[in-house]
């Protein structure tokens, strides 16, 4: 399968696109494209262009485009994914595996739990990470990396969604297809820090229509949680399998 390249400043309507940096030393020395190959470009906002590449060189690769798609492999529900702030590089591996697997949006959040703090530099890698996950995949939809919400932040934005579900340890019944519907059209879904949710955040979050679901009867570190939660709602969704 061909690779794909992010290029965000690209028009959808371009005839003709440029990569550098990394990008254009990736195809040349590494992949070792000529003149004539044919590559996959992304604006990150859903067009996917083919190219028949014009010029190769470390520093800068050109291509014809000779075909474009809107979204392809991209999941037919905006699924955002909002994870409490988690210590060390825990948080970028959770990015990192949302983008693949097809998350639209990432919300970092502190709770009453949340041990670590997400300065400017993390946020940043966020996005690269964000970026990387993208290419490694082959999406076409950039992944939104928001700023750090608060507790209260992350109650208000459940009304961007038509629903939210929440993966809590202190529940032991309730999958995720007792919480979520197949046909929904937009899904949060909400996972907690290192050491779970308190009570009362759970209990916010039912006040305003969250589903509460189990991982299952093992315990899971938070970045492993953040995973399986994202995996189980696009199953339940149709997307995966």
């Amino acid at each position: 399968m061909m690779e794909i390249f992010l290029v965000p400043d690209a028009p959808p309507d371009a005839e003709r696109l440029a990569l550098g940096g990394a990008g254009a030393r990736h195809v040349c020395k590494v992949l070792r494209h000529r003149p004539g190959d044919r590559v996959r470009a992304t604006d990150g906002r859903g067009t996917e262009f083919e190219l028949e590449l014009t010029a190769v060189s470390p520093t800068r690769v050109e291509g014809r485009v000779t075909r474009r798609r809107q979204r392809p492999r991209e999941p037919r529900c905006r699924l955002g994914l909002a994870q409490a702030v988690l210590k060390g590089d825990k948080l970028a591996q959770v990015v990192e595996a949302a983008t693949e697997l097809g998350v639209s949006e990432v919300v970092p959040f502190t709770s009453e739990r949340t041990v670590a703090e997400l300065n400017a530099a993390r946020q940043t890698r966020l996005g690269h990470v964000a970026a990387s996950g993208l290419e490694t995949s082959m999406r076409t939809v950039l992944p939104q990396i928001a700023g750090c919400a608060t507790f209260d932040g992350l109650v208000g934005r459940t009304r961007d969604y038509e629903r939210t579900v929440v993966a809590y340890e202190g529940e032991h019944r309730a999958g995720i297809d007792k919480v979520l519907d197949a046909d929904v059209r937009s899904v949060l879904v909400v996972v907690g820090p290192e050491g779970g949710f308190a009570e009362g955040e759970v209990e916010r979050l039912r006040q305003v229509g969250a589903g509460v679901f189990t991982l299952g009867p093992r315990r899971l570190r938070a970045e492993t949680a953040a995973t399986v939660a994202v995996a189980l709602c696009l199953q339940r969704l149709g997307d995966l399998g």
